[in-house]
């Protein structure tokens, strides 16, 4: 395959770091202000909590049958046509009037979820190597996409402030249309053939590296979700910061993003990927740690930065997945792991909300207690991965 000296990229997953570093891009201009719109439509931070969760639900929901259907239909036409949903989505949400319809705008724009795990096998399927694997993954999911997130939260917290909340929806509907122009110019791969049975997730689940690995997943978005889901109206309700400096911060987590990156491309004991999870778990949990401490606007930006181990973890389980996944169960593990993350990372806010109404501080406090069993459970399964007979599943 032909690679660009810049980025040590073949042709397609180069076309696939543009339209994914789009497609976060896109994402950092509402991420850092979404549960601030929410509020300014009139929500009680328990109703923040409902919309992010059921919107965390309906991605579940696009996920489901998202391997039943990479069997079925062309990579570049499902993810083409599942982030083109996202972009109807977007637009949705800027005209919502009240709080409670930013829900059926959220399922729609969260349907077009249905597209990743097509975009993690396009990824795996053109890399040559784990390791190589493992670098794909690392620009395409963390360092490409952290290098717009270094300008979209900033931007949108401008928007924000000179124009209006809603408009921030308008740019990122205009930023994931980029994405998929971009995706749109990767091979036309056939439909993947694979001889014998259909696959199915309890084939999947059955190959206990994976099992393992989903399960890390799951409760790692669950706890990390807990405490970064809230942090903006934490900022604003509790330090009294404004919606402009909020969305600078936000662009603090690219910068840490990519420290980050860079650190796991580098540091040999960091290519692993679940050893690179473990470190980025780590950075958010003191991240937190410093949030709910700190009172200096100084104390929240270091914060924020090492809250960009966040993006960092939730790549790099579809490259310890690619790693012990068979060819043939690419699509469904890949659509597990998706599962895995949405389900955590959907069910957080609910338990959020709830403790926030209670007192601000408890859902970082809650995460931060949570963070010590979870990195040990990550290091011990990294551990259990090396051992011979359970590193990696069979080729097929």
């Amino acid at each position: 395959m032909a690679r660009r000296p810049g980025l040590g990229l073949s042709r397609d997953n180069q076309r696939i770091f543009v339209a994914m570093a789009c497609n976060e891009g896109a994402f950092g201009i509402y991420q850092t202000l979404w549960p601030l719109y929410i509020a300014a439509l009139g929500a009680t931070p328990p109703q923040i909590g409902l919309v992010m969760g059921a919107m965390g639900l309906s991605r579940l929901m696009a996920l489901l049958p998202s391997g039943l259907i990479a069997d079925r239909v062309a990579p570049r036409r499902l993810i083409v046509g599942g982030r083109s949903l996202s972009v109807i989505g977007m637009f949705l949400l800027a005209l919502a009037q009240n709080w409670w319809q930013l829900i059926p705008a959220a399922m729609i724009l969260t349907l077009g979820n249905v597209a990743f795990p097509s975009i993690s096998s396009a990824i795996a399927e053109s890399a040559q190597g784990d390791r190589e694997r493992t670098r794909a993954f690392t620009m395409i999911y963390t360092v490409g996409p952290s290098l717009t997130l270094l300008a979209t939260p900033a931007l949108g917290g401008l928007i924000a402030d000179q124009i209006g909340l809603r408009s921030v929806f308008a740019a990122a509907a205009a930023l994931t249309g980029c994405a998929v122009l971009a995706f749109a110019t990767i091979s036309d791969r056939p439909v993947p053939v694979h001889e014998g049975p259909p696959a199915t997730f309890g084939e999947v689940l059955a190959i206990r590296p994976i099992a393992l690995i989903a399960a890390l997943e799951f409760a790692t978005l669950f706890i990390l979700s807990l405490g970064v889901t809230l942090i903006p109206n934490f900022l604003q309700d509790v330090h009294g910061i404004d919606t402009g400096v909020i969305g600078l911060l936000g662009s603090f987590a690219a910068v840490g993003s990519i420290i980050l990156g860079i650190m796991i491309s580098r540091l040999k004991p960091f290519q692993r990927p679940l050893a690179a999870v473990a470190l980025s778990a780590a950075a958010v949990a003191l991240g937190l740690a410093l949030l709910s401490a700190g009172n200096h606007l100084a104390i929240f930006a270091l914060a924020y930065a090492l809250r960009g181990g966040f993006s960092v973890a939730w790549s790099l389980f579809s490259a310890a997945l690619g790693e012990v996944a068979p060819r043939r169960l690419h699509a469904r593990t890949f659509a597990l792991g998706e599962l895995s993350a949405g389900l955590g990372y959907s069910s957080a806010p609910f338990l959020a909300g709830w403790l926030y109404d209670m007192a601000p501080v408890a859902p970082l406090l809650l995460a931060l207690g949570l963070a010590a069993p979870l990195l040990a459970g990550i290091l011990m399964v990294e551990r259990a991965l090396r051992r011979p007979g359970l590193a990696v599943a069979e080729t097929i």
